[in-house]
């Protein structure tokens, strides 16, 4: 009994150092860890094209040169809009509140009486407004990275190619049976999810960005690639993904047309979130909802944005690292969705 207590105490003391130096070496890591999740997602990619009989340097100069195209466009057109919104953010925030204002007049003349000081200490939208900024802020910084996480890629798809004999060396000299087996399943459902989310994140970003130029939305090329990489964070990155452009429409344009955005979001969502991704994505995740939303919060105050972004991909690395050995094999069946039955003898 005292042999357990004691092995118990020093895996949790050593969980707590570990995770303590994550979130230390956060800024050195969050590159790191967002190069590795977009190899696995480009490395199937190149590997299908050199085995089609496309030269390996020419298979490497289009997907990097693709990838940089991207961060290159990406990063201009961020920043340029991001420039121009911070520069005009006081006077929106301001017409935010005389148009709120304005529409709760609207409301007393009707004979409703409104408690205008009740309304906005409840919703705060000043703070709702900094916390848009902040976020964007944020993103901008992940931004000025690109070029790092870049030759990250790199180096880790020219690594790729060697990376299996690596792993049966060690399954051989190790004695450990199933690893290359199982890191092949792992990879085989991370790129799974990827692609999928990919697939369904590119849909809600085109979306939102029709439907905000239509509406005339200040930066609507803007918001789509925020509703793009916030559709990658469960739960809220919808809601998240709604905040900014609402609020702009509310400044620029009024409540109504807020309302609009708004509900158009609401059905952005229901489409995409609820009936698209289930249908192709099923249940190939094998977390249960619960240790989605805890990952979102933890993985979130480790690594901030970029750790939201990934924390069900984080998670899964987890688990798989759970399942490999029987003392934690246990863990990783609590975290999972289903219990695999065991057949009967």
């Amino acid at each position: 009994m005292g042999g357990s207590v004691h092995r118990f105490l020093v895996a949790s003391a050593a969980l707590v150092v570990v995770v303590a130096g994550l979130k230390a070496a956060a800024s050195l890591l969050v590159p790191f860890i967002l190069a590795l999740f977009l190899a696995l997602l480009l490395a199937p990619l190149l590997h299908g094209m050199v085995k089609r009989g496309v030269p390996k340097a020419v298979a490497f100069v289009l997907v990097m040169g693709t990838v940089f195209a991207l961060f290159v466009s990406l990063t201009g057109l961020v920043s340029a809009h991001l420039a121009d919104l911070f520069a005009h953010a006081d006077a929106w925030q301001k017409a935010m509140h005389e148009n709120l204002s304005s529409w709760m007049d609207y409301i007393q003349s009707k004979g409703i009486e409104v408690d205008k000081a009740l309304i906005f200490s409840t919703f705060q939208p000043e703070k709702l407004f900094h916390f848009t900024l902040s976020f964007l802020k944020g993103t901008s910084a992940l931004l000025s990275n690109s070029l790092l996480i870049f030759f990250l890629i790199l180096f880790m798809l020219v690594e790729s190619f060697g990376i299996k004999k690596k792993v049966r060396f060690i399954e051989a000299h190790s004695g450990v049976r199933g690893l290359s087996e199982g890191i092949g399943r792992f990879l085989e459902r991370i790129h799974r999810y990827f692609s999928l989310k990919a697939l369904t994140s590119l849909a809600t970003g085109l979306w939102i960005t029709a439907v905000l130029y239509v509406l005339d939305v200040p930066y609507p090329l803007l918001w789509g690639i925020g509703g793009f990489m916030l559709n990658f964070i469960p739960v809220i990155g919808s809601i998240v993904a709604a905040i900014p452009p609402v609020l702009l429409t509310l400044a620029t344009q009024g409540l109504g047309e807020a309302l609009w955005v708004g509900g158009w979001f609401v059905v952005i969502n229901l489409v995409i979130g609820n009936l698209l991704e289930p249908r192709l994505m099923g249940r190939g995740l094998e977390l249960s909802e619960l240790v989605v939303f805890v990952s979102l919060v933890f993985w979130g105050w480790v690594f901030g944005k970029v750790g939201m972004l990934l924390a069900v991909p984080l998670t899964m690395m987890v688990k798989f690292a759970l399942e490999t050995a029987d003392a934690t094999n246990w863990i990783a069946v609590l975290m999972s969705d289903r219990v695999k039955e065991e057949p009967k003898r």
